[in-house]
């Protein structure tokens, strides 16, 4: 998976959506007049399909693959895919640290991919994966609210983080993927192919 994905000339941000089953729009916190004015709205971020890395994962080598943090732990690790992109006239960035309350689950978010700071250009859409340990490897239901500090460097402190309220998550199942989409060889990227095809 590329650091970044630029959606196709032609191709609607909404039909993009759709196909890879997004949903829970983010909304900003309250944030002074001055900024918000500065450099206009917030990033749009979208949740997509989240899944877990042990079991099956481990199996078909999605642990590996998705591993490249430092103190993930890939027997009770977890993978919540963003979809973000830049409404503003400026280069974004996610800043450290993303965090997420869970009525189950407890999650210890340990990185994301592409790493905090990384540049998001205005008018892109990114695929981001938030990457959380837990305390065991349950596929449960819960309840999950995240809160994702953003500016236009690291060292911005001219905007409310992005909070996306409560949504629930049915199930965690597997990283792993028999169903690619929109087509190729089967692909361990289950946070943005598990859906399948649009219809």
């Amino acid at each position: 998976m590329s650091d970044q994905e630029e959606l196709k000339p032609g191709v609607s941000r909404r039909t993009v959506a759709k196909a890879m089953a997004w949903s829970v729009p983010a909304v900003a916190l309250a944030v002074p007049a001055p900024a918000y004015a500065a450099s206009g709205p917030p990033p749009d971020v979208l949740v997509g399909v989240a899944c877990k890395l042990p079991g099956n994962s481990v199996n078909q080598k999605c642990a590996d693959i998705f591993a490249q943090l430092p103190g993930l732990d890939t027997e009770k690790a977890y993978a919540i895919p963003l979809l973000v992109t830049n409404n503003t006239s400026k280069d974004i960035v996610l800043k450290p640290s993303i965090s997420i309350i869970s009525s189950g689950l407890p999650f210890n978010v340990v990185g994301i991919i592409p790493t905090y700071c990384t540049p998001i250009v205005p008018g892109d859409s990114v695929k981001v994966i938030v990457y959380a340990n837990s305390d065991n490897s349950a596929n449960t239901s819960v309840d999950l609210a995240i809160t994702i500090p953003w500016g236009h460097d690291c060292a911005d402190t001219d905007h409310a983080p992005i909070f996306i309220p409560s949504f629930t998550v049915d199930a965690f199942p597997p990283c792993s993927s028999n169903v690619p989409f929109p087509q190729g060889a089967p692909s361990c990227d289950p946070p943005f192919y598990q859906a399948g095809p649009a219809t």
